[in-house]
């Protein structure tokens, strides 16, 4: 009864070869940014710290602001970083990392 199931040699092979093309196919993943991306990160925005600040201080839409070059933390990230303080002394026109925060 598994006769029903069974496939000749050349259908095994094709089979095979099918299934190699498709997951060939399927490529591969690449995390964070392309090189050609890189180049382009300069035009894209980030945000900013627009004010002087002391250790301790806290982030708030008076002191940030997203603008050009993008070095920074990309604006999707504005509303999360409002209410964070810094770690230490940090000048006017930096851009903001994860690293600068409490």
């Amino acid at each position: 009864m598994d006769s029903v199931f069974s496939l000749e040699p050349h259908q095994m092979k094709s089979l095979v070869e099918e299934s190699q093309r498709a997951w060939q196919a399927l490529g591969q993943v690449s995390y964070g940014s392309t090189e050609k991306e890189k180049k382009s990160m300069m035009f894209r925005r980030s945000i900013y710290i627009t004010r002087n600040m002391k250790a301790g201080e806290i982030l708030s839409p008076e002191n940030l602001r997203a603008i050009r070059p993008g070095l920074g933390l990309p604006p999707k990230y504005f509303d999360d970083l409002i209410g964070r303080t810094v770690k230490g002394h940090v000048p006017k026109g930096t851009p903001v990392s994860w690293a600068l925060l409490n």
